[in-house]
């Protein structure tokens, strides 16, 4: 009984490796609630901290969720429009943003302050669902202050797992890089 309580406690550390990362989900297209408690119980059982926002269609209402997006000092943000239909479809894209020359940063140009971590991010999603990144100027990341994608997703429902499944695979390589890259600048 006592190997198997040191074998639990030495293995836990690396099946929870992501318990204190916040993903928030900023949500569009059809907000079927079944689908996104579904996506939220998931990803609370695998031990992340996530939050949701319900995505605006003017930018006020969308600069008002951006600030308390930004207030919450999450991981990472996945804008997403997920719906359940007849067919199985994925896109993912981050944003065209650029960065600006001055001190202080413009609500479009905010992003490309995490263009690196954004693209390491997408480009481990779209890996890992078979598919490829997509450049655009995407409005739901406008102002946000934290690496960011949008993920369309339509699937049939009984395929909803496997797609959690699968963001949550790419979710735990993309934060198990992070750790590794801090550990190499630490000298360990």
């Amino acid at each position: 009984m006592k190997r198997l309580l040191v074998v639990v406690f030495l293995l836990f550390p690396f099946f929870c490796s992501h318990a204190e990362e916040h993903v928030v989900f900023y949500r569009f297209g059809t907000k079927d609630q079944i689908v996104w408690n579904q996506l939220g119980k998931y990803f609370v059982t695998k031990g992340y901290r996530v939050s949701f926002y319900d995505g605006a269609d003017n930018l006020e209402r969308h600069v008002e969720n951006v600030n308390r997006i930004n207030r919450l000092n999450a991981s990472l943000l996945i804008a997403m429009d997920y719906n359940i239909g007849d067919k199985n479809r994925l896109m993912v894209a981050v944003t065209t943003a650029k960065k600006g020359k001055g001190n202080i940063l413009a609500i479009d140009e905010v992003p490309a302050a995490h263009g690196a971590e954004s693209r390491e991010l997408a480009s481990l999603v779209a890996g890992v669902f078979k598919t490829n990144v997509k450049e655009l100027p995407l409005f739901p990341l406008l102002g946000v202050d934290m690496p960011g994608i949008f993920l369309g997703v339509e699937s049939t429902p009984d395929r909803s797992t496997e797609i959690f499944d699968k963001l949550h695979e790419s979710l735990q390589k993309y934060f198990k890089r992070g750790r590794k890259d801090e550990r190499q600048r630490k000298g360990q």
